[in-house]
């Protein structure tokens, strides 16, 4: 299967897919034509939702883009993913338009990124010829997991976006060129997303570790050395800031009820005991929920198109190691659930990203593309199996675009028929029916607040609210324990609380308004809640 792929250039590789593809489009011409493809595919969910945001994380960048704060102090340029903000921002204060808005637009250019960054690495790491790099670039356009990324964890979808070009230059650091663009890639894949910036590292460290027992020391490798340092230091700094964090005051307005557990395994951020943590996403009784969760989701997400990634399994070094790092991060809790790489479930999302090559390479060999005349490439009677796995993959991927319809219309989705429903952000942390009522709720409230009280929100609630009322309401957050946050309001000296909820009961959360706390303003199904007595 190796020689097969390395010699994808020849002709006699996809003479028919070639047929559908001109045969002097350059690498530009591919670029724009995925970037133009991952585009329109992200917009349609953007546009079926009109004036509502898209996703759980996306309110709280709007947040970021109202306070228009890039870095909150000087070790932020280390310790967070601030590029995408450092884009936004900007653009934000400049049109002094709706933060929505400029999300809803931000959204499918990061996602045209990574569908041309597909396309890219296919032709400069893997050597694949053109028509079969933009059958890549479309084939992870409509795939559920990569349309999941999308969704809502914008800096995600830049780090990937700016990894893909990045890995290539792996292979041209041996040029002045390629030497300079590896370390500002490499450098602004850090600066995008932590996840993006570790499977970095862990791909050329791993390269430069397998020349070294191979005893393959080539001048290249060492240029590659010093070319990936001023990033790893950048990284490396940032956490030890994280480990070691400089003392900081706490915000303003802003009391944590601390009801939930992060399940930090000895202190490090980024190992989790998930049979201890507790939050709103990861919160599993036994072993066996955990299990279970982790196979549901990957079934859901991969199960339609698995065939082809292992029939299309080929040995490449940088995939090897790109895979592997994935494998670790989606499974690893189950070997070691006390011990295990945070968030299992982003990890398993982005296997979308190999698993795209294996699969177009496992299309190639079960001949569901293949090298014969046009009637026969698309005769339905042949391989009709295999044509069936890829019909179930786009018409997965077509039911999430069309989440927004479904939801304001059915309260129903994609993951939501399974028990998965709590990895995807299918609405804006609320149904799409009562965002309408949100600035309504939140507007007569801080009409209402006076100095000596406070709000509880749940964290869905948050960033509407922080976005919605003045910087000096203060506010109590929770995820699951709205009794807890009482407890904390009351130790603080609060006697007067509000509390912001449905005042019918939809099922969200598993939360329910504490005894003691009657409705006093009410928008649709949304209401003002305050304590009495």
């Amino acid at each position: 299967m190796t020689e097969i792929l390395e010699s994808s250039g020849s002709p006699r590789f996809c003479r028919g897919l070639g047929r559908f593809v001109p045969r002097m489009m350059t690498d530009r011409g591919g670029l724009l034509l995925c970037f133009t493809v991952g585009f329109v595919v992200r917009l349609i969910p953007e546009l079926l939702a009109f004036s509502s945001p898209i996703g759980f994380d996306t309110v709280y960048y709007a947040l970021v883009l109202k306070n228009g704060v890039v870095w909150g102090s000087w070790t932020s340029v280390f310790t967070s993913s601030w590029l995408l903000c450092g884009f936004l921002v900007p653009a934000y204060q400049v049109t002094g338009g709706d933060p929505f808005a400029i999300l809803k637009f931000a959204a499918p250019i990061l996602f045209g990124l990574n569908v041309a960054g597909i396309y890219w690495f296919a032709r400069k790491m893997l050597g694949w010829n053109g028509s079969l790099s933009l059958l890549a670039g479309g084939f992870f356009a409509l795939q559920l997991a990569s349309l999941r990324i999308s969704w809502d964890l914008l800096r995600n979808t830049l780090g990937m976006g700016v990894l893909l070009f990045a890995l290539p230059l792996i292979k041209e650091v041996d040029s002045k060129r390629g030497f300079v663009a590896f370390v500002f890639l490499s450098m602004l894949t850090v600066f995008a997303h932590e996840y993006a910036a570790v499977t970095l590292f862990v791909v050329v460290l791993g390269t430069l570790f397998l020349h070294v027992v191979r005893k393959r020391f080539e001048p290249v490798m060492k240029r590659l050395t010093a070319a990936v340092v001023p990033a790893l230091t950048v990284f490396v700094t940032g956490i030890f800031l994280r480990l070691f964090p400089p003392l900081a005051g706490t915000a303003l307005g802003f009391i944590d009820a601390g009801d939930c557990s992060s399940g930090s395994a000895g202190g490090v951020f980024f190992l989790v005991n998930y049979l201890q943590v507790k939050s709103a996403i990861d919160s599993y009784m036994t072993y066996g929920n955990l299990v279970f969760a982790v196979l549901v989701l990957f079934v859901v997400l991969y199960a339609s198109y698995l065939v082809f990634v292992v029939k299309g399994f080929f040995r490449n070094s940088t995939l090897d190691l790109w895979t592997g790092l994935l494998l670790v991060g989606a499974f690893g809790c189950l070997a070691m659930p006390f011990l295990a790489l945070e968030y299992w479930h982003r990890w398993m999302f982005m296997l979308a990203y190999p698993f795209t090559f294996y699969a177009i390479a496992g299309l190639r060999k079960s001949k569901v593309v293949v090298d014969e005349s046009l009637a026969k490439r698309w005769r339905w009677t042949r391989n009709l199996g295999n044509r069936l796995m890829v019909l179930a993959t786009v018409i997965l991927a077509t039911a999430y675009l069309v989440t927004p319809v479904l939801m304001m219309n059915f309260n129903l989705s994609v993951p939501s028929v399974t028990s998965t429903a709590a990895y995807f952000s299918t609405s804006p942390t609320v149904p799409y029916e009562d965002v309408g009522s949100l600035a309504a709720v939140f507007s007569w409230l801080d009409g209402n607040m006076g100095g000596d009280s406070c709000v509880l929100l749940q964290h869905a609630f948050l960033s509407w609210g922080r976005i919605y009322l003045d910087k000096s309401r203060v506010v109590v957050h929770f995820e699951v324990d709205a009794g807890k946050a009482e407890a904390v309001a009351l130790e603080n000296g609060f006697g007067k609380m509000f509390f912001i909820w449905w005042n019918v009961d939809i099922g969200w959360y598993g939360v329910s308004v504490p005894a003691g706390f009657v409705p006093v303003h009410s928008v649709g199904r949304l209401s003002v809640f305050e304590r009495v007595g």
